[in-house]
């Protein structure tokens, strides 16, 4: 469903008026890769916070301090990698980060609409009407 005239014109006011607060961060957003994360490194971080906090609560439990402190460093490290991992690894050259799975016509699709020098509106536009063709 398409955004009605008074949505796109209030997302157009939103995009002017923080483009004349702050160009900095306007331009940070524009230029920043929205929506390429990888799966592998999400679940992966997860599953590494989900041992830490086990491991925390074992530290806990039998009153080893220093366990705790590493569980609670492995519980942060896998927070970590599950945020940021994927942002780091989708500007790399490996192929398997974002089309893996039963999403392969889209890995390509994603990394063609980033505009350099389009608008951050530009952008959006582009990613919904991707969205939209989508099966």
């Amino acid at each position: 469903m398409p955004l009605s005239e008074r949505e796109q014109r209030m997302l157009r006011e939103l995009e002017e008026q923080l483009q004349s607060e702050d160009p900095s961060f306007a331009s940070s957003l524009r230029d920043a890769p929205v929506g390429k994360f990888n799966v592998r490194h999400l679940v992966l971080g997860l599953l590494v916070a989900v041992a830490g906090v086990g491991v925390l609560i074992l530290g806990i439990y039998q009153q080893w301090i220093p366990v705790g402190i590493i569980g609670f460093l492995i519980m942060g490290a896998g927070v970590y990698f599950a945020t940021t991992g994927g942002a780091t690894s989708s500007g790399g050259g490996s192929g398997n980060g974002n089309g893996g799975g039963g999403s392969g016509g889209s890995g390509p699709r994603t990394s063609a609409p980033s505009p350099s020098g389009g608008t951050f509106m530009t952008s959006l536009e582009q990613k919904w009407e991707q969205r939209r063709q989508q099966p």
